[in-house]
């Protein structure tokens, strides 16, 4: 993420006039927009975002990949708001008529984030690919990698350039795990509706808290790393988040009711009394999401008698992706998906 935010920063500085807050005019705007919801307000963002039509649209299968450990890898694309999103499903080599689990995996970025290789944002000292999830799981899962929209999906030397706005890379990122999970889930008979969990870091972190609060068919949600309220973001990062977030609002593209109601619908602090059982991991000494994202969502979880599995870690960094003990934790928390 450390790269990403100084891309951000250096886009940011470069924009026109034009992309960015430059009057006390804007300054206000953006004030407004920030105004924290009422409980009412957020119950009807809610149900706007339950009632968006993300059922499966112009499926096609592009490829076909057996892997080493031999699972197989589809490469699907379908339609999510008229533009053309390409995703991966991988299903074990057995048991090809019995139900299986299914887990979501969601990448990080959040903006710039172009693009990403499922055999490197995957590929750790814990866990390698072909592997995703290790501990002899990954042939008692299937898994789903959705491609948010602009970013391009790399396997080897083939890539598929999903279509749509990257920097909508929270809110309109959820709706695009939720459209492939549809896609997987009609597509492939063997994955159960019934057992489904999704996982993400950084920005899929946030992504993972969002799609489980709007559908309820997943059971299990794994954060690491994210940030949890998009008014917090903004505030810390200002400068680097005003041509994401604000751009299209202070040009007129959109009204002042849209632009809050996009802040409301990216933020899970605000639906954690509709999330599933959480398994969180933050570092104390996180160098880009502040451990408090995390510890307010716990708290709010708990105040709404959600259960929550927190660990917090002591090593300055942003994510655990080589850390034995990290991937022991989430294996036993999607383990009971199995039996």
């Amino acid at each position: 993420m450390s790269r990403l935010l100084v891309l951000l920063f250096i886009l940011s500085s470069l924009t026109c006039v034009g992309q960015k807050a430059k009057n006390n005019g804007d300054e206000t705007l953006i004030d407004k927009v920030l105004a924290d919801p009422s409980s009412r307000e957020i119950k009807k963002v809610l149900s706007d975002l339950r009632k968006q039509d993300l059922s499966p649209k112009k499926v096609s299968i592009h490829d076909s990949i057996v892997l080493s450990n031999t699972n197989r890898l589809y490469i699907l694309s379908h339609s999510v708001g008229g533009n053309k999103h390409y995703g991966a499903v991988i299903i074990p080599d057995r048991d090809r008529i019995r139900k299986m689990p299914v887990l979501i995996l969601a990448t990080g970025g959040d903006g710039m984030h172009t693009q990403f290789d499922i055999t490197q944002d995957f590929n750790h000292r814990a866990v390698r690919f072909p592997d995703f999830i290790g501990a002899n799981l990954d042939d008692k899962f299937i898994i789903v990698i959705p491609s948010f929209r602009g970013q391009q999906l790399i396997i080897g030397d083939k890539k598929y350039q999903s279509e749509g706005n990257v920097g909508d890379a929270f809110d309109g990122a959820a709706n695009d795990a939720i459209a492939f999970l549809n896609v997987a889930l009609e597509t492939f008979s063997q994955a159960d509706k019934e057992r489904i969990a999704i996982c993400g870091g950084s920005r899929g972190g946030t992504v993972a808290l969002l799609a489980s609060s709007r559908d309820k068919r997943i059971k299990r949600t794994i954060v690491i790393a994210a940030p949890t309220d998009m008014k917090s973001l903004y505030l810390l990062y200002p400068d680097q988040f005003k041509l994401l977030f604000f751009n299209d609002l202070i040009q007129g593209k959109i009204t002042e009711d849209e632009a809050r109601k996009k802040f409301i619908s990216g933020s899970p602090i605000y639906f954690t009394g509709e999330l599933p059982i959480v398994q969180l991991h933050h570092d104390k000494r996180d160098p880009f999401v502040p451990v408090e994202f995390a510890e307010r969502l716990a708290g709010s979880m708990s105040e709404n008698g959600k259960d929550i599995d927190v660990y917090f870690y002591d090593e300055g960094i942003h994510g655990f992706w080589n850390d034995e003990v990290f991937w022991r934790r989430v294996q036993q928390f999607i383990r009971p998906l199995t039996e």
